[in-house]
């Protein structure tokens, strides 16, 4: 009689993963194979530029406990060829201390304790055929329509809020000028309203040299307010409640010109900066800018949130025309968040209702 015998092998963790090979998460996930609403430029594509983006650890359930080995960027659908090109980038993951909602304006706040550098080398921007734009187009993670990113050292996701952080670097002549990658975007806009009448140099006819950024105006985000005035100037932004009427300047101690009024009817914020000029000559005439960021929480006690910002540029002691801004009326349910800028600028501009379809290899 003839017996079989049967081996038994134990496969070690290492084959096992690689008998599962290389898979893939899509986030958002509904744009898996259709095209979002928006696009977005990628890091270094044509200039440089560093971008932060934060994905909450609900999106990312799939690769928990796994090794993320490239990420990739896919073409927005659109009826033109995107011709190709390369830039230089290094490629950051870590795990954030915070939500997506939560993310900062500086870049070093939003890095977790335990950076890995997964890649850090030249990037190419293929040359991609047009491809019908339409809603909710199909648009596939082919060769011709993605950037992709391979990491040379894997990041093992272990869970919590990614922050996937890029800083791109373009390379003179090999510019991609206009490769827009595929991004989903929230229309959650608050509103902006002008109040009254500036005075002083600037602003044209009408003085309305104070301006606020209605995009910005969303939970999450930053409250994005700039305004223009004297060259290398004091400007001081005052934040309050709307006074119906407006108030002479001179009434309350300024040394201002006839015209300039403030319409405030109280202040519980005030912050200075300093008008900086544009390095183009052709903006001469608009005078400095200067900004204020406030940081909106995600809190259902910010929606709807009004305020009124008036500045007043104290070279001239002149006030500008006063801006009611209030909120959004809802949290944005992305779950991921942008933080972009200028490559050496410690800060960006955050927008936390648009961030890019990105497509993560894992094994």
């Amino acid at each position: 009689m003839h017996h079989r015998s049967f081996r038994f092998t134990l496969i070690s963790p290492l084959f096992a993963t690689a008998l599962l090979g290389q898979q893939h998460l899509v986030v958002p996930s509904a744009y898996a194979t259709n095209d979002a609403i928006s696009f977005n430029w990628i890091a270094g594509a044509s200039r440089d530029v560093r971008q932060q983006t934060l994905i909450d650890a609900s999106r990312l359930a799939p690769m928990l406990g796994r090794d993320i080995t490239a990420i990739e960027f896919r073409r927005t659908a659109a009826n033109e060829v995107y011709q190709g090109g390369s830039a230089n980038m290094t490629v950051t993951l870590s795990i954030a201390p915070h939500t997506p909602l939560a993310c900062s304006s500086s870049f070093a706040a939003n890095i977790g304790t335990n950076p890995v550098q997964v890649f850090n080398g030249t990037v190419t921007f293929p040359s991609s055929p047009a491809i019908a734009a339409g809603p909710g187009a199909a648009v596939s993670w082919s060769t011709q329509n993605v950037v992709r990113v391979p990491f040379a050292t894997p990041f093992s996701y272990t869970g919590g809020t990614l922050c996937v952080d890029i800083v791109g670097l373009a390379i003179p002549g090999q510019e991609a000028n206009w490769w827009m990658a595929d991004a989903e975007f929230e229309d959650l806009p608050g509103t902006v309203t002008d109040v009254g009448a500036g005075c002083g140099a600037y602003g044209g006819v009408q003085s309305r040299w104070a301006h606020a950024a209605r995009r910005s105006l969303v939970p999450g985000g930053y409250a994005h307010m700039f305004a223009y005035g004297t060259p290398y100037g004091l400007a001081i932004a005052a934040i309050g409640d709307r006074s119906p009427v407006g108030m002479p300047m001179s009434a309350v101690g300024f040394q201002s010109p006839a015209g300039c009024n403030l319409f405030l009817s109280n202040v519980y914020y005030l912050e200075p900066h300093v008008f900086v000029p544009d390095p183009e000559p052709a903006l001469v005439d608009r005078g400095g800018r200067a900004d204020v960021e406030i940081k909106i929480p995600a809190l259902p006690a910010s929606l709807g949130f009004q305020a009124t910002t008036q500045w007043i540029d104290w070279s001239q002691m002149a006030s500008s025309n006063a801006i009611e801004w209030t909120v959004a009326a809802a949290i944005p349910s992305l779950g991921m968040a942008l933080v972009e800028g200028a490559a050496q600028e410690a800060t960006g501009n955050v927008t936390a209702h648009l961030a890019h379809v990105l497509r993560f290899e894992y094994q």
